[in-house]
C-alpha cells in the first residue's frame, strides 16, 4: 500500500455534504472536526498531500474574522518550518474561508500520554527543546499561538512539530461572537493574563509550554483535574503542581509559569537555558547545531515503567474536548483511527513518484521501521550540546539512519523489507579524515589547475584583492573536484576521475594534514556507480553522502540520486528522475536540492525533495527557464542559489526563497557564471565565471547588489568553489 494510500485509509471518508474539491485541491477524507470547522486531507496538483481547515459557517459569516483572516494567513506563511507545520495558502474569499498546511503524519503529544503515560526522559528533553524552537519561529514572525496544548503539537517520526497557530487573532474576532471561549485558549493551559481579559502577549504561550511540559512529564495538568472554571482559578490563584517533572527541568518550567508575564523568559531566553547557558546574554542568539543534536536520535518512547496502553491520571472532558486527537490535524481535531503513524512524513511535495518530470521511475517501498535508537543518548542524561533553530528537520537525517537500518541491517530479512545492495564484502568501517584545526567561516575550498590536472585548495578571503594562504590538500594524477565541506569544517569529500571508466568518492582532512581515503570501498555503496562529473554532498551531521550513480544498490542499472552512510556503506535511492544531478544538503538536513530535466540535457529545473527513501520530488523553477542546474542551500535554510543560461546564451547567478517564490538574478556582467556558494554567514556569494574569454575563476559579490562590479578573487583556473556546507 502506497504512503497516500495508507494515510487516507485512516481518514473519515467524506459524507453527502462534504466538499470533493477546494481551489486546486482535492479532498481525499476527513481528519476530524473542531471547534472552528473541519479539517480535511488533501491533495495538491502536484500531489503534495495537505492539511485543509474550512472554518465553519457562523464564524465564517463574522466581518471582522475575515478582514483579518488573509493578514494573519499570510504572516504565518512566514514562519521558518522549525518544528511547526508549514503554512502554505489561504483562502478568505471562498463562501467557507479555509487554510491550507503541510500534513504531519504523526500521534498528538495528548493521545500518546492518554495511551502511554508520561514521556522517556530524552523524549522529555528533545520535546521541551523542539517546541521552544518552534514557539522561537512563531514568535519571530510576529505571531502569538494562543493555545498551545498537547493536542497541537504532533509527534512526528522527526520530532515534535506544533500545528495549529496563524489564525489566532482571527478567530478571536469570531469568539467575540460565538462565545466560544475553547478557542481563546483551552482551560488547563491559559496564563493568567489571558484568564483576565489582559495583553495577549508572546508570554502566554510561554507559560502554555510550561504545562505542556508539566503534562508531557508527569500525564497531569499544572493544575490538577476539574472543570473549566476551578483550572482557570487555580491558574490565577495556586502554584503550579510540577512534582515528578526531571529537577533539572523544574526551575525552567516554574519560571516559565510565573503569574506575571514580565517575569517569564522569551522563547529565546528559554531555549538557552534549556541547553545549559542560563547566564547568557539575552540578546544572543542559539546556534542551529546545538538544538539540532537535541533532537537527534528521536526515538519516541514511554518512560520507564510505564506500560503500553496506561492511562495517566484521568482527564475531565470538561477540560479539553479536543485532546484525545490521534492524528495530525492542523486544527486540533478528532480523527477515527488512534494507531500511532511509523510511516514517514508525509509531506513531500511535488510529482508523484514516476508520474512526470522530477519524478522517480520506480516504486520505493516503505521499509517497516523498529525502534531502533540512532545516535543520541540512550539514557535520557543532560545534553548541553543542544537542538538548533531550524533543528526539527534536521532529524530527518536520524531517520535516514533508521531507514538504513531497517534496510540493510540485522541478519534475517523481513517479508516486506527490500534489502538494498546485498554484499558478500564486510562493510567498511573507519573514521573520517580530519584537520586538527577547522577552517575557519572565511575560507573556502575550490579547484585549481596549476599544471596538467585540477587539484583541490583552500584560500582565505581577504578585505580587500585576491584570496590569500591559498594552499593545496590533494595531489593526484588525476582531477580533483566537486567538494563538499563537512558542517564541523573538518573534512572535505571530493570526486576524482580514476580513469576513463571510473569515478570514485574520497575524502581528505580540510587542512591536507592526511592523505585522502577512497569512500565506499565495500558494502552496499561499492556497487554504486559515481556518474561523470557528480557533485556529492555531506549531510549536515557528517554521517551519509549523496550522491548520483548509474547504478544502484545491487550494481543494476538505475540512474539517480543516492545516499549512502560513510561509515559502512549501506544505501538507498531517493524518489528522483533518472536525470537527477548536482544535489546539496540543506543545513537542517531535511530537505536535498537537486536539478532535473525532462530528458538528457546538461540544464533543466531545480527540484527539492525530503531526504527519505519514498518523499515526492517538489519540482521549483519548472517553467521559470528550465535552464537551471548547480543548486546550493544558504546556511540558514532560507535561499537557494544556483545558476541559469539566458535566451542570449550567458549563464548567470540567481537565487530564490526555498519555495521557490522571489526569484532574481545575483549577477549582471555578462559570462559564463555557475557553481554558486554561500559564505558561512549568508552575506556573499561566490561562484566561478569566464568573463571576457579569460578562463574560469572565482569571483565574489553581494546577492542584494546587482550594482557592485563583482570582485575576481582568483586569476588561475579555478573550478568547483564551495565555502559553506549547502
Amino acid at each position: 500500500m502506497s504512503s497516500d494510500a495508507g494515510v487516507t485509509a485512516r481518514t473519515t471518508p467524506l459524507g453527502s455534504g462534504d466538499p470533493r474539491q477546494l481551489g486546486s485541491y482535492q479532498l481525499l477524507g476527513k481528519l476530524g472536526q473542531g471547534g472552528m470547522g473541519t479539517v480535511y486531507l488533501g491533495r495538491s496538483q502536484q500531489g503534495r498531500l495537505v492539511a485543509i481547515k474550512v472554518i465553519r459557517a457562523d464564524v465564517a459569516d463574522n466581518p471582522e474574522f475575515r478582514a483579518r483572516f488573509w493578514s494573519e494567513a499570510e504572516t504565518a506563511r512566514k514562519v521558518a518550518r522549525v518544528c511547526t507545520a508549514e503554512v502554505l495558502e489561504a483562502e478568505p474569499h471562498a463562501p467557507q474561508p479555509y487554510l491550507v498546511t503541510e500534513f504531519i503524519e504523526g500521534e498528538t503529544l495528548a493521545r500518546f500520554i492518554t495511551r502511554n503515560g508520561p514521556l522517556a526522559a530524552a523524549n522529555l528533553e528533545q520535546l521541551a527543546v523542539g517546541v521552544a524552537a518552534a514557539l522561537t519561529a512563531i514568535h519571530r514572525a510576529g505571531i502569538v499561538h494562543r493555545d498551545l496544548k498537547p493536542s497541537n503539537v504532533v509527534l512526528s517520526p522527526f520530532g515534535p512539530r506544533v500545528i495549529d497557530f496563524g489564525i489566532a487573532r482571527a478567530l478571536d474576532a469570531a469568539t467575540s461572537i460565538t462565545g466560544d471561549l475553547q478557542q481563546l485558549g483551552t482551560p488547563a493551559f491559559m496564563s493568567p493574563e489571558q484568564i483576565q481579559g489582559g495583553a495577549v502577549t508572546p508570554a502566554v504561550d510561554i507559560w502554555a509550554w510550561g504545562g505542556l511540559v508539566t503534562f508531557a512529564a508527569t500525564g497531569r495538568y499544572p493544575f490538577g483535574e476539574g472543570t473549566s472554571q476551578v483550572l482557570l482559578y487555580r491558574a490565577l490563584n495556586d502554584d503550579p503542581q510540577l512534582d515528578g517533572i526531571d529537577p533539572a527541568l523544574r526551575p525552567i518550567v516554574w519560571q516559565a509559569m510565573r503569574k506575571d508575564p514580565a517575569g517569564r523568559p522569551s522563547a529565546q531566553q528559554l531555549m538557552l537555558r534549556l541547553l545549559g547557558d542560563s547566564a547568557a546574554d539575552p540578546d544572543a542568539t542559539v546556534d542551529p547545531s546545538q538544538v539540532t543534536h537535541v533532537l537527534e536520535g528521536w526515538d519516541l518512547q514511554a518512560a520507564a515503567g510505564a506500560a503500553l496502553g496506561a492511562t495517566p491520571t484521568p482527564r475531565s472532558p470538561t477540560t479539553d474536548p479536543r485532546a484525545g486527537t490521534g492524528r495530525h490535524a492542523t486544527a486540533g481535531a478528532q480523527t477515527p483511527d488512534d494507531r500511532t503513524a511509523v510511516t514517514a512524513l508525509a509531506s513531500g511535495a511535488g510529482v508523484g513518484a514516476g508520474t512526470g518530470p522530477g519524478a522517480g521511475t520506480e516504486t520505493v517501498d516503505t521499509p517497516t521501521q523498529s525502534r531502533t535508537r540512532v545516535g543520541g543518548s540512550p539514557t535520557g542524561g543532560r545534553r548541553r550540546t543542544a537542538i538548533a533553530v531550524g533543528g526539527a528537520a534536521a532529524a530527518v537525517v536520524v531517520a535516514v539512519a533508521a531507514i538504513l537500518i531497517t534496510q540493510t541491517g540485522g541478519d534475517k530479512k523481513d517479508d516486506t523489507t527490500t534489502v538494498a545492495g546485498s554484499s558478500s564484502a564486510p562493510p567498511q568501517k573507519f573514521a573520517l579524515p580530519q584537520a586538527k584545526v577547522p577552517l575557519d567561516t572565511e575560507t573556502m575550498v575550490f579547484a585549481t589547475k596549476d599544471s596538467g590536472n585540477y587539484d583541490l585548495y583552500t584560500g582565505r578571503l581577504p578585505d580587500q584583492g585576491e584570496l590569500t594562504g591559498v594552499k593545496k590538500i590533494t595531489t593526484a594524477s588525476q582531477d580533483e573536484l566537486l567538494p563538499s565541506i563537512s558542517r564541523d569544517r573538518r573534512t572535505v569529500v571530493f570526486f576524482r576521475e580514476e580513469s576513463e571508466t571510473e569515478n570514485a568518492l574520497y575524502a581528505v582532512a580540510a587542512d591536507g594534514s592526511q592523505d585522502p581515503v577512497k569512500l565506499f570501498t565495500s558494502g552496499a555503496a561499492e556497487n554504486l556507480t559515481i556518474a561523470d562529473d557528480a557533485r556529492p554532498s555531506l549531510s549536515p551531521d557528517g554521517k551519509f553522502v549523496v550522491v548520483r550513480s548509474t547504478t544502484n544498490a545491487d550494481g543494476l542499472p538505475d540512474a539517480g540520486l543516492y545516499v549512502a552512510r560513510l561509515d559502512d556503506g549501506k544505501v538507498f535511492r531517493l524518489n528522483t528522475a533518472q536525470q537527477a544531478t548536482d544535489p546539496a544538503w540543506s543545513p537542517s538536513g531535511e530537505r536535498i536540492a537537486y536539478w532535473a530535466s525532462e530528458s538528457e540535457s546538461d540544464r533543466g529545473f531545480i527540484v527539492t525533495i525530503l531526504a527519505t527513501p519514498t518523499s515526492t520530488p517538489t519540482p521549483l523553477t519548472k517553467g521559470q527557464g528550465n535552464r537551471d542546474a548547480d543548486p546550493t542551500f544558504s546556511q540558514d535554510g532560507q535561499r537557494i542559489a544556483f545558476s541559469r543560461q539566458e535566451k542570449d546564451g550567458d549563464l548567470e547567478i540567481y537565487q530564490m526563497n526555498t519555495d521557490g517564490s522571489h526569484v532574481t538574478r545575483v549577477t549582471a556582467e555578462k559570462g559564463q557564471d555557475q557553481d554558486p556558494a554561500y559564505s558561512p554567514d549568508g552575506k556573499w556569494l561566490v561562484f566561478t565565471g569566464e568573463r571576457g574569454g579569460a578562463p574560469r575563476r572565482i569571483f565574489l559579490t553581494d546577492p542584494a547588489d546587482t550594482t557592485t562590479p563583482d570582485r575576481q578573487l582568483t586569476t588561475v583556473p579555478s573550478f568547483h568553489v564551495r565555502w559553506s556546507t549547502g
